[in-house]
């Protein structure tokens, strides 16, 4: 009888799954799914921020240029009045000095350099008298109070002026108070003969 010799059992492995190469990375999640809600109220709440940063930087430099602009009418302000003073102050010395006069003609001359300060004063300040009498009546520049008849000033040219007018460049402060001519008086009609003197005739 053959004894048949039994080869021990090897185990059969399990098919080899291939390693995963060291410096490999894990696989990265899924990003989440943008929020346009979320992003839209976030660009809406930068603007609104920006706006208002804006309104306020307005708002301060629109006080900012009241304050300088009323610093500049104050200083031209005191500037003009500075230009009066020395007038003002001969004004005063001729005052004083109206008890100790001798004599009118010293009154009038000192009364004619004051007045030629003060046009000399205005003149500085760039104010110019406006010329009326004997030209033509202008109603941008003139102001006419009534009309006279005259034989010598054509109708419609200024007669004399009660009050001079100034002006600044083109700007009027003043317009010239003047009499206007309304020309030579109207013949007088010729009155008709009597009824009688008619008859005879």
């Amino acid at each position: 009888m053959k004894h048949h010799h039994a080869h021990p059992s090897v185990p059969k492995s399990a098919p080899e799954t291939p390693a995963a190469p060291a410096d490999a990375a894990p696989a990265a999640a899924p990003a989440p799914a943008a929020d346009p809600v979320a992003d839209l109220q976030a660009q809406v709440a930068e603007l609104t921020d920006k706006l208002l940063r804006a309104r306020a930087d307005f708002d301060n430099y629109r006080k900012r240029m009241q304050r300088d602009l009323q610093d500049i009418r104050i200083q031209e302000r005191l500037s003009t009045i500075r230009s009066f003073l020395g007038v003002l102050d001969h004004f005063q010395m001729a005052r004083e000095h109206f008890d100790k006069a001798l004599d009118l003609a010293s009154l009038k001359q000192g009364m004619e350099m004051i007045h030629a300060e003060f046009r000399q004063t205005l003149s500085g300040l760039g104010v110019e008298p406006v010329t009326a009498e004997g030209g033509a009546f202008d109603p941008r520049l003139h102001e006419a109070v009534s009309q006279e008849v005259s034989d010598t000033v054509p109708a419609g040219a200024v007669i004399r002026q009660w009050k001079a007018g100034y002006r600044v460049g083109d700007a009027l402060l003043r317009p010239a108070v003047v009499v206007v001519s309304s020309g030579p008086a109207a013949p007088a009609a010729a009155e008709p003969a009597p009824a009688a003197a008619l008859e005879q005739g």
